[in-house]
């Protein structure tokens, strides 16, 4: 039986100088953590922003103006946890699919914090396979065609969600091949966890709900199916060994190792110059 709802807010920040201009939006909440949360400093309306929200990346005063239940959750008797009731629904599976990816970002969060570079060349791997699986092929393979099929300019926000799957795996990429030469690139990782969550939120309260709109159950059935013939076929890669490598990656190592010297000796023929 149910008993936490998901429900869907439109906000307005009250952040009093807010400079980010999302000033009003949409998120989805589980209903216990937002009724906890309601009365913030007192006003009967306010509660605080989940994070990752806020794109300054603090958790905000909001005022609720609206809000929906959208989905019932049910109790999944094995974990003891609470799930979304995801039978039939395409935007359901995919949004819960971001929470799931949310969750490794927190622990590669934590992996770094604590500098522990095996934990972390696990965790950005398992990373790299969600987001090849969710983005890469549920998406583009499945729901994008069928919203360039809804929408009449629906190629120009394909093109820019592709763009936003591209970047992030550019960043994942780039921060494991450095970590496999002992390094933990903080600018790397910290860029790819902004993008991805910035990405995942866009989704969630934009591009999701246009989708949302124009899906009748007929097309809601063929996503689903898609979806689940793409989950079937897809492959996880192993993490394998980080100091293990192939001959290509051993000389894209030493192109590396050379370019960084190359600018080394270039810092050092500037700083060695006369500043007069």
């Amino acid at each position: 039986m149910p008993s936490v709802n998901r429900l869907e807010i439109k906000y307005r920040c009250l952040h009093p100088s807010c400079c980010v201009n999302c000033r009003e939006g949409y998120l989805w909440m589980d209903s216990d953590a937002f009724n906890s949360s309601l009365g913030y400093n007192g006003e009967k309306d306010a509660f605080r922003s989940p994070r990752g929200i806020c794109r300054m990346g603090f958790r905000q005063p909001f005022k609720a103006v609206k809000v929906e239940v959208r989905e019932a959750a049910r109790k999944d008797a094995a974990e003891g946890v609470e799930q979304p009731d995801l039978l039939g629904d395409p935007i359901a599976i995919l949004m819960n699919e971001h929470r799931q990816i949310l969750k490794i970002l927190d622990r590669v969060e934590e992996h770094l914090r604590k500098r522990d570079i095996d934990a972390l060349w696990a965790a950005t791997k398992e990373i790299e396979n969600e987001v090849n699986l969710h983005s890469g092929r549920k998406e583009e393979e499945v729901v994008l065609p069928v919203l360039c099929e809804m929408m009449p300019l629906g190629e120009g926000l394909v093109m820019i969600i592709r763009e936003d799957h591209r970047e992030i795996l550019s960043l994942l990429y780039a921060f494991r091949s450095a970590m496999q030469d002992g390094d933990i690139n903080d600018g790397i990782i910290g860029s790819m966890i902004v993008s991805l969550r910035g990405h995942i939120r866009k989704e969630d309260n934009e591009f999701f709900s246009l989708v949302e709109k124009g899906l009748d159950e007929e097309t809601k059935k063929r996503l689903v199916d898609g979806m689940n013939k793409v989950e079937r076929e897809f492959v996880r890669e192993p993490a394998g060994s980080r100091t293990v490598r192939t001959e290509a990656q051993m000389l894209a190592a030493a192109q590396r190792k050379a370019m960084n010297e190359d600018v080394l000796d270039l810092k050092d023929l500037t700083n060695s110059g006369c500043c007069h």
